[in-house]
């Protein structure tokens, strides 16, 4: 109501109520006056009210108006509020999750020790098994990690013992002496990567948007090798497992997340930050020739003129897709296939040691512990001097290989599968490695060392060059968990990992810190490898063994006349290169887990070897342990953020 009108209203109103006075006047009634008048001066008292309401409003408004007028248009809305969380790491995202940012890391204690042989009495030791940082966080679409590892320093090259490394003669020559060391580079750079995940990459099969990821990472390749050792209910992975998945490699991949219960996960990869070297066979890299000047980097000293150049490094292509059929709280249903094809170029044990010289790395399944049964030679070959009927002009130079190339290619696989009903788990894998090998390059390797032996001793003709056109390792394990305090694996089944689909951290019912006991599980473990691959396996192969050193003498005792000892050593070689033989073994695990709460852990793992052959390397660094039953425990604590 305007001003005016109002004003109109209260004139009315007076007018009203004087005629009205009037009306009572003449009719002798002052007692009704005076109620008029009261009645009236009511009135204008409300409607001078509204009347000043209405001026104070408008008064309002033409403030706001100038003030908006003054400041131009309207600005930007407040940013979003920040959310910060110690509770694990700490952890800075804004309310829409667009943006967030965390470190985290963690520490593991280990010891342990050895139970019967090897040695004499008990063997034990300590240390940290992991110590790292990381750093990882979101910008949408953008998500990035950097993960280091401060654990066990990085061995120093030359202290390790490398055949590639080194020109050999006499009685050390290359099938004594390739790579022995146990420390292997494992302190550095981890999980480095930069990835993509962009809504315009959706699909209406997709639960979520296609991602992609370059750097340091995991290649999607085996359930177990893809848990995370925060999470992993037994402190070691598998023999097979170690032995034949890729694990981080740097490289290109894309992932896919789909709203039936499916993934699929591709990638391209080549070098990895936990090679033995990054440089094919330890010189630079470069195509200018056979020839080049001598190259003495990393403590190698040859008096030879010339060396090797490097060749191309290896490259692989990993594949992997899973399927949960069943998947809700309480029960699980997982199945997974994974492949992986490895071009090793010029590649040798001498960086590329997982893949060229199988098994190498193996702890036993008690990594703290350090000790090592199983591991063929270098497959590749290595590199060496070419015999003087393969060097033109044969007495000019002093001519090399680059590297044996005596691997064409590897096919790796591997099959597995999971089950969750309640709180018991049960999970198994199966994996295998093909490799395609050269023969005539392992032929011309073991005439490059007969050529280096010289002729002092019958014995020096001993060496080792499996010429088999192909080699299998194989292994697997089976393993079952039961949750005594009834947490659920099911609950903890992570298909949003980008590494692939994995188990996260156990939803414990009863935390130890709101005044529970946190949770408790008892876990059991079989698992086998078999890198023997060649006509004679299990007793037959040592058999053979044996009599062909007992041809030595009568039974060992005696050194035996020249024509025993070439004898011997006629039958030595034709045993070890009929295949490559790089040891069996079989263990079985039990052991006891207690997550107290979300980041801490306690686990004890007890495990013994059921059936071990050792291989034929002639390494004269490792013990040969055939027919040993060790047991090895070990415990763990930890604590992750």
């Amino acid at each position: 109501m305007r001003i005016s009108t109002k004003k109109q209203a209260l004139a009315g109103v007076a007018l009203g109520v004087l005629l009205s006075a009037t009306g009572a006047k003449a009719a002798g009634d002052g007692s009704a006056i005076e109620a008029r008048l009261r009645a009236l001066e009511a009135e204008i008292h409300k409607l001078k009210q509204e009347a000043r309401e209405v001026k104070s409003q408008a008064q309002r408004a033409t403030n706001v108006a100038n003030a908006a007028v003054a400041k131009g248009p309207p600005g930007p809305p407040p940013p979003p509020p920040v959310f910060v969380s110690l509770k694990s790491g700490l952890l800075i995202e804004t309310e829409d999750k667009a943006f967030a940012f965390k470190i985290g890391g963690r520490l593991f204690v280990d010891g342990g020790g050895t139970a019967g042989s090897p040695g004499n009495g008990w063997q034990g030791n300590v240390g940290f098994g992991q110590a790292r940082l990381e750093v990882e966080g979101r910008a949408k679409p953008w998500f990035y990690k950097i993960q280091y590892d401060f654990a066990n320093s990085t061995t120093q090259l030359w202290n390790t013992n490398l055949p590639n490394a080194n020109t050999l003669t006499g009685l050390q020559f290359w099938s004594r002496n390739y790579v022995t060391d146990r420390n292997f580079l494992w302190g550095g750079f981890r999980d480095a990567y930069l990835g993509l995940q962009d809504p315009r990459l959706s699909h209406p099969l997709l639960a979520e948007p296609v991602y992609f990821k370059i750097g340091s990472q995991y290649e999607s390749f085996s359930l177990e090798a893809l848990a995370s050792s925060k999470y992993r209910d037994t402190i070691e992975r598998p023999l097979a497992v170690d032995a034949i998945a890729p694990f981080r490699h740097i490289g290109v991949a894309a992932g896919m997340i789909g709203k039936d219960n499916w993934t699929a996960h591709f990638g391209l990869y080549s070098l990895s930050f936990q090679d033995l070297n990054t440089r094919p066979v330890n010189t630079s890299s470069g195509n200018v020739g056979v020839l080049v000047p001598a190259y003495n980097g990393y403590g190698v000293k040859n008096a030879n003129w010339y060396q090797p150049w490097g060749g191309g490094a290896y490259w692989e292509t990993t594949g992997r897709v899973t399927w949960a059929p069943i998947l809700d709280e309480h029960q699980l249903v997982h199945i997974g296939v994974a492949g992986s094809y490895h071009q090793p170029n010029n590649s040798t044990a001498y960086n590329d040691d997982r893949n060229s010289a199988p098994g190498n790395r193996l702890g036993s399944e008690a990594n703290i512990l350090g000790t090592t049964f199983l591991g063929t030679t270098d497959l590749s070959c290595g590199r060496f001097p070419q015999p003087a009927a393969f060097v033109t002009p044969a007495v000019t130079f002093n001519q090399y290989n680059a590297a044996g190339n005596c691997i064409k290619d590897i096919e790796k696989i591997d099959l597995e599968a999971a089950l969750s009903y309640e709180n018991y788990f049960v999970q198994g894998e199966w994996l295998m490695a093909n490799y395609n090998r050269n023969t005539s390059g392992a032929q011309q390797f073991a005439l490059a060392q007969l050529g280096q032996l010289g002729t002092g001793s019958p014995t020096q003709g001993l060496f080792i060059s499996p010429g088999n056109s192909n080699y299998v390792a194989s292994g697997g394990y089976v393993q079952g968990e039961w949750w005594i305090t009834g947490e659920e694996k099911a609950q903890s089944y992570d298909m949003k990992d980008k590494n692939g689909v994995t188990f996260g951290q156990l939803k414990i019912k009863d935390p130890f810190s709101k005044g529970g006991w946190g949770a408790w599980g008892l876990v059991g473990r079989w698992s086998v490898l078999n890198l023997n691959n060649g006509p004679y396996q299990g007793a037959s192969l040592y058999n053979n063994l044996a009599v062909a050193n007992n041809a030595f003498g009568l039974f060992g005792a005696l050194p035996g006349t020249p024509a025993q000892i070439a004898n011997a050593t006629l039958l030595q070689n034709v045993i070890a290169n009929s295949g490559v033989y790089g040891g069996y073994q079989q263990n079985v695990t039990g052991g006891i887990n207690w997550y107290p709460d979300n980041g801490f852990a306690f686990q004890f793992n007890a495990t013994h070897v059921m059936s071990l052959k050792s291989p034929l390397n002639w390494n004269n660094q490792s013990s040969y342990e055939s027919g040993s039953h060790p047991t090895f425990l070990e415990m763990r604590a930890k604590v992750y953020f």
